[in-house]
């Protein structure tokens, strides 16, 4: 996944289409939370692709961090396919 403040539409699409996850933060200033070197985690990817919604915990600070998923149904099915390539080829 890439996790940022915001994105271009164009941006969202090309990850999309490689089969990468792009999250935004649900708070812009929880970016300053993080730190180099940090271990990072995302746990229940594939329900939280589905609420809007996936929580990002910093293993080393104990920090929990919300973030948004605004996927459709059929980008959703992208990415979980791997990419556009992919889905293409899953679903003719």
């Amino acid at each position: 996944c890439v996790i940022a403040k915001s994105f271009a539409r164009i941006h969202v699409a090309n990850l999309i289409n490689a089969g990468i996850l792009p999250l935004t933060f649900k708070n812009p200033a929880d970016y300053d939370l993080l730190e180099q070197g940090h271990k990072l985690q995302l746990t229940d990817i594939l329900s939280g692709m589905q609420n809007g919604e996936l929580i990002l915990s910093d293993l080393d600070s104990g920090a929990e961090i919300a973030l948004n998923c605004d996927l459709t149904q059929r980008q959703i099915a992208i990415v979980k396919a791997g990419g556009l390539l992919n889905y293409t080829k899953e679903n003719g």
